[in-house]
């Protein structure tokens, strides 16, 4: 089929199966195609999947995403536009098929490597797989060209996210796992799902440049992974010598990232319950760096939800540059209570030890909406504020990275943080990933209707 075949083919087959709507979700603009979701524009690019070689595996699928006012804004977003589940499933599956029909237009061979919503896998029960193979036929693909990658597998139920792997394996999908920092316990999790790839992210590469002893223990990794029959990708290969490193250490290939230029970000640390005190890490932090800004709330004792995100919201408005939220404890919460309720460019949040507002009603409850942008939640097995599981549970709805610091009280003075140098690296990945887009003109936008219930993936 031509690509405006397929456009008009998927615009009938969307909201037949989710929703009536007067817009079409896809159009054909010059050669490619745009999908609207809530009015927001979202778009394809691809970035090429390279053997040692240097010759090209195939192609992963990145998403980009502009607001009705044509700015570029985080991927993350349109889920958090999303109102249900049920919408989320909607979206992931819109998002995918855009990604496919852009790779027909294309004439892209090799795999194509599409990213799967952690909260559509959650939310379909069986048959992983079975829509979007339909999809896939009508554009020519075959599910053995597809690696579908799973975010934040290790955030999952475990039990249904494996049930999840052998659906779509058994419909001939591959499946990738991605580590985004090292940890071997997290390793050994992703195996145990028998996946087809495990991606290493970009941290991995970063360590390894820095010391030769962080390459070998990279090249040890690959060992240990190989050895279990299961394929090694590196993600984010920016210059030759990443390239280098990738064929050192025997990764099957990389992802060649044209990485875009880092843009300036402000940081903002956002206190708990009762301020942070002289020696906590944020205010460690905020006193080695003049730059980064502190929220100062009037009563740091008796929280009131829509008073405190207030005064987030105008001390975010007042930044300089694009932000990245540092959130300790009860702040953690009100960061989410702002997505829920704000707008702003927001390009990440570092959420540590979040406490548990269900147990201590502060606040209204736990807001478990996926965040509109990337987020890495730090917790431990022995914080008085919070259980582990629920802490993992809020990462699962939120969609942020999940690192577990073992025996680490509520990562506080009590529990001995001082300066905490591992936070800051993980808030050093956060700002590395505040890429610059070019912001364009989102023309021919629309507001899209709530979907219903599409319960078969």
């Amino acid at each position: 089929m031509s690509l405006a075949q397929l456009v008009a083919r998927f615009n009938q087959q969307f909201p037949q199966s989710a929703w009536s709507t007067a817009w079409a979700p896809f159009v054909l603009e010059e050669a490619a195609v745009v999908a609207r979701f809530y009015g927001i524009r979202l778009e394809s690019t691809f970035e090429p999947l390279l053997d040692p070689g240097g010759e090209v595996l195939g192609h992963q699928a990145q998403l980009q995403a502009f607001s009705p006012r044509g700015n570029s804004i985080s991927p993350r977003a349109p889920y958090a536009v999303a109102l249900d589940e049920d919408s989320i499933v909607y979206l992931d599956r819109l998002v995918r098929t855009l990604h496919v029909i852009n790779a027909t237009g294309q004439a892209l061979t090799g795999l194509l490597v599409l990213e799967v919503h952690p909260w559509h896998i959650a939310r379909v029960p069986r048959d992983h797989g079975a829509v979007f193979e339909g999809i896939l036929e009508a554009c020519g693909w075959s599910p053995r060209d597809i690696v579908l990658e799973i975010a934040e597998a290790a955030a999952q139920d475990a039990g249904h996210l494996a049930r999840a792997i052998t659906s779509f394996q058994a419909r001939g999908f591959r499946i990738a796992l991605r580590q985004r920092v090292p940890d071997p316990r997290e390793l050994e999790s992703l195996l145990a799902l028998e996946p087809d790839i495990i991606t290493l992210g970009h941290p991995h590469l970063l360590a390894a440049e820095a010391s030769a002893a962080a390459g070998r223990e990279l090249a040890e990794i690959v060992r240990r992974i190989r050895g279990r029959g299961v394929r090694t990708f590196l993600h984010g290969v920016a210059t030759e010598h990443q390239a280098q490193i990738a064929r050192w250490v025997g990764a099957d290939g990389y992802q060649g990232s044209a990485r875009r230029p880092v843009v300036e970000t402000t940081v903002i640390l956002v206190p708990g319950l009762g301020d942070s005190g002289p020696d906590h890490w944020q205010t460690r932090w905020g006193e080695a760096h003049p730059t980064f800004q502190r929220v100062r709330q009037r009563d740091w004792h008796r929280p009131e939800a829509s008073t405190w995100v207030e005064t987030l919201d105008r001390e975010i408005w007042r930044a300089p540059h694009p932000v990245i939220l540092v959130g300790h404890s009860l702040g953690c919460i009100m960061i989410a209570e702002w997505a829920a309720r704000r707008w702003a460019d927001v390009r990440g949040a570092l959420l540590v030890a979040p406490a548990d507002t269900d147990r201590r009603p502060y606040f209204n409850p736990v807001p478990l909406r996926p965040l509109p942008f990337p987020s890495i939640l730090v917790a431990s097995e022995n914080d008085p504020h919070v259980e582990v599981g629920r802490a993992q549970w809020f990462a699962r709805q939120w969609g942020s990275r999940w690192v577990n610091l073992g025996q680490a009280g509520h990562i506080n003075v009590e529990a001995g943080f001082g300066p905490w140098p591992e936070g800051k690296a993980l808030l050093g990945e956060l700002r590395a990933g505040a890429w610059r887009v070019p912001a364009r003109s989102a023309t021919a936008t629309a507001t899209a209707a709530t979907p219903e219930g599409c319960l078969a993936e």
